[in-house]
């Protein structure tokens, strides 16, 4: 028995990702270029303009306001809808971020320093854990990006104790990724949703002090991130559940699943 690519299915997937990217742009670049953003709040836009896409393509981004507002106001079947999203972590989410954050600075020295070194960069760390002090965070982020550069240029380097590798690769743009050893993220329980749920329903008193004319006030709670912080759905939990708010959804990262659940 033979086995190939479907040519015709291929140029259809194809087709089918560049219509995506288009219709994508269509719903997130006005909210880009109507506010200078940081990273993270980026990559909130561009999760929020997936998961719109994906319940309707025809759903537009209002705003991105400041609190005491939901942190969208998305337009839908002529109506302004509040959209508040968070992400479910585990309870010591803390050491993860905190190797994320100082990856994040060390990326951004080596930008400065290495402007024309291209680099996709993936590190390891040792027992996927440092501690270090708020002073210490610059000459360690420093360190990382001279290390990225000398195995970028030379290939052949020597690690500090708390890294245990270092991969280097050229690109298209300068990136840096934490490769964790311990990667496999847990199952989200019922209980665990639940928690979150009622935690952001407590704002929802402030949403209405907004003295926005909003119709409807939505939660979409994100998980599935291939990281060991971040939670994975469980086919057997049964997430249906009550809330405050008009809509709950989850929304798995990689994957790209969307359940709603209320």
């Amino acid at each position: 028995m033979k086995f190939g690519i479907n040519i015709e299915d291929l140029k259809k997937l194809i087709s089918e990702s560049k219509i995506e990217k288009i219709e994508l742009g269509k719903i997130i670049n006005p909210i880009l270029e109507k506010y200078d953003l940081e990273k993270k709040e980026i990559l909130e836009v561009c999760q929020i303009g997936k998961f719109v896409y994906r319940i309707d393509s025809g759903i537009q981004i209002i705003d991105k306001p400041k609190p005491p507002a939901p942190d969208f106001i998305i337009k839908y079947n002529a109506t302004l809808i509040g959209l508040e999203h968070t992400r479910i972590l585990t309870k010591d989410a803390s050491k993860y971020l905190k190797i994320v954050s100082l990856l994040d600075f060390a990326k951004k020295i080596y930008s400065i320093k290495y402007p024309n070194a291209n680099v996709l960069a993936t590190i390891s760390i040792k027992n996927d854990k440092l501690d270090y002090r708020k002073n210490e965070k610059a000459d360690l982020a420093k360190e990382i990006a001279d290390l990225v550069y000398a195995h970028q240029s030379n290939g052949s380097i020597v690690l500090p104790d708390f890294i245990t590798k270092i991969r280097t690769t050229r690109h298209s743009q300068i990136t840096f990724n934490y490769s964790e050893k311990n990667w496999e993220s847990k199952y989200l329980t019922r209980e665990r949703l639940k928690e979150e749920i009622q935690k952001k329903e407590q704002k929802i008193k402030e949403y209405k002090k907004s003295k926005l004319e909003l119709s409807e006030i939505w939660l979409v709670l994100l998980i599935g991130s291939l990281n060991s912080v971040s939670f994975r759905l469980n086919d057997k939990e049964k997430y249906e559940t009550c809330s405050e708010f008009d809509r709950v959804y989850l929304k798995t990262d990689f994957d790209d699943d969307i359940i709603r659940i209320k």
